[in-house]
């Protein structure tokens, strides 16, 4: 890691809250024992900033290097993964506790839950796990990004099996595009940002 390309930043808006308000250690071992399932799955690095440690005053800061995740350069798989495990699995009227990423994936799923569509949008690494969790799951996902998005970026998500396509619209609208098409063709939106009777999935992602 090129630690010139870090920059540290006081966030103003950090809190002291119990972190158990959001996620308990039961669910922490739950989510954890999933991802523990899924093919490649491993432990990613830790790298210390000794320089940027020496500028602060501090002991030690270690970095959680995500990039080797699944190969997508990004730690966005892990919510994705977790959200549409816990999706399937209310489909199938089962706590995610009784199954497993390969169980998920299987023939005999799949014949019973039917071909799901999960429908994204996203300038980049977001939409790239909803790609590579559906084609993992056997399931569809289709994937709109804003004007301006990055070709390369467009051609990894495909790459992952998904529908997608750069639309002419602004990051908002893209996502209001999201919302139509998924209604339209009977989809399921898979967003990581919350909006008002929309809190569900993102809250999932969150937590894995």
């Amino acid at each position: 890691m090129d630690e010139s390309q870090i920059q540290f930043i006081n966030n103003p808006r950090k809190t002291q809250k119990d972190p158990s308000i959001v996620i308990s250690d039961e669910e922490i071992k739950t989510i954890r024992d999933f991802h523990k399932g899924i093919s490649g799955y491993c432990c990613t690095p830790l790298c210390s900033l000794d320089k940027l440690a020496q500028e602060l005053g501090v002991g030690k800061i270690w970095v959680k290097d995500e990039s080797h995740r699944f190969g997508l350069n990004a730690f966005k798989a892990l919510g994705v993964s977790y959200a549409l495990g816990r999706y399937l699995g209310r489909e199938l009227g089962l706590p995610i506790e009784k199954l497993s990423f390969d169980r998920l994936s299987s023939p005999e799923v799949k014949q019973k839950l039917g071909d799901k569509t999960f429908v994204t949008a996203t300038d980049g690494n977001h939409g790239r796990g909803v790609a590579w969790a559906a084609n993992q799951l056997g399931q569809k996902s289709v994937v709109f990004m804003p004007k301006g998005s990055s070709p390369l970026r467009l051609e990894n998500i495909k790459k992952e099996g998904a529908e997608a396509r750069i639309t002419k619209y602004n990051y908002d609208d893209t996502v209001r595009h999201a919302y139509e098409y998924a209604e339209k063709i009977g989809g399921m939106v898979v967003q990581d940002t919350a909006l008002p009777g929309y809190e569900e999935i993102p809250h999932w992602i969150m937590q894995g």
